[in-house]
């Protein structure tokens, strides 16, 4: 990684999860002098490009991005966020990532914080913010590098991990894979990458942990950190300690606040299976209702999975859907969240952020367990 060293880098898309650690990363690690930009900022324009060294973008960024045209006339090394972070994690000697549909940066945290408490002092990337670090990464002194691995475009090719956690396959991502076996196909071939496989791994191993994070998701998520833990040596009581001092990361059911005396938390879910986990999690809870707010995140998932959706949500006590978060994306095919709140006994549907608050406020009540559910800006109901 020499190439970086003191070389002028620019991040296109440098706001995103895991562009802005990578930034940072660059130069704290190797002094790179960083430009970016970003489309929720100031937009991208092909003179940002100049003057460049390096060019990393970020998996959204596809081919008719200016920037990237740009890059392409004027020849620049032109590199992607994974394949940079790839050739980070293979400096160290002990490289754990975590791939799944669904748990990547609980379960990575959770590694985080195991290792961090055992003394281990790991460099960490989790695409969420995690409070024992005050970010979404760290950059240690050891060998250890525990990294979350991303399968969006087949991201996760470019690391060749000692270690592979694989959590769960459940279809996903319609806009780069047509068919679940598509999928499912660049999973085997990343468990094919690695030097040892860990696949769901079962619960009874941590049968006397007792979690803060409640739901029997999490007790898979620590189950796999834990085998992974136990592989590399960290001593059972270690790990028992560090998981039940696990509080969670931000957006995995954080709990926001009150209003009217009921409980409002927020979530990340964005797949009909994150959904179904977290509202069967939270029907077990000692609330009256669970009423949630959630957006779904692009037009292509909606459609390829309207109907998983609707099943998830029927989970609620009340649903109350607000218009698709577009991201990446263009909604050629003329779908809305009023198509998912039909299918939905007494869903309302809420185009905009003030609407949801709204409507949230009137039907909170004592007793009720309240959310906001998505990946998109639906959190920012808070704000308002």
């Amino acid at each position: 990684m020499r190439r970086f060293k003191n070389k002028r880098v620019h991040l296109i898309g440098i706001c995103g999860v895991s562009m802005a650690p990578l930034a940072e990363a660059l130069r704290d690690k190797y002094g790179a002098i960083i430009t970016g930009s970003d489309w929720s900022i100031d937009g991208h324009k092909a003179e940002n490009v100049h003057g460049a060294d390096y060019v990393i973008r970020t998996s959204a960024a596809g081919e008719d991005n200016p920037e990237v045209i740009e890059a392409r006339r004027l020849r620049l090394p032109l590199m992607e966020r994974a394949e940079v972070w790839g050739l980070i994690t293979r400096e160290y000697g002990n490289t754990i990532c975590v791939a799944g549909t669904h748990g990547k940066s609980t379960t990575t945290a959770m590694l985080a914080q195991i290792f961090i408490e055992a003394g281990r002092d790991p460099s960490v990337m989790v695409g969420a913010t995690f409070p024992l670090i005050n970010g979404n990464h760290r950059m240690g002194k050891s060998e250890d590098f525990i990294a979350e691995a991303d399968e969006y475009a087949n991201s996760f090719r470019f690391f060749k991990p000692d270690i592979a956690l694989i959590l769960n396959i459940e279809y996903d991502h319609p806009d780069c894979y047509p068919t679940f076996e598509a999928y499912k196909s660049v999973f085997e071939a990343f468990a094919d990458s690695a030097g040892f496989v860990i696949r769901n791994y079962d619960t009874a191993n941590i049968k006397d942990v007792t979690l803060k994070v409640p739901g029997a998701h999490n007790r898979l998520n620590a189950a796999a950190a834990a085998a992974a833990a136990e592989h590399c040596g960290i001593r059972k009581v270690d790990i028992k300690r560090a998981l039940e001092q696990f509080t969670g990361v931000k957006r995995r059911f954080e709990y926001k606040g009150e209003l009217n005396g009921a409980a409002f938390y927020d979530d990340y879910a964005h797949h009909p299976g994150e959904l179904s986990a977290t509202l069967t999690m939270a029907k077990t809870l000692p609330y009256k209702r669970v009423i949630a707010a959630f957006q779904p995140h692009t037009y292509t998932r909606t459609k390829a999975l309207l109907g998983d959706f609707a099943v998830a949500l029927k989970l609620a006590d009340k649903a109350i859907l607000m218009e698709i978060y577009a991201a990446r994306e263009d909604n050629v095919y003329g779908i809305s969240s009023r198509d998912l709140a039909a299918l939905i006994p007494e869903a309302e549907f809420c185009e905009t952020l003030p609407e949801v608050k709204a409507r949230l406020s009137e039907l909170a009540r004592p007793g009720d367990l309240v959310m906001t559910i998505g990946a998109g800006d639906i959190t920012k109901v808070w704000d308002l």
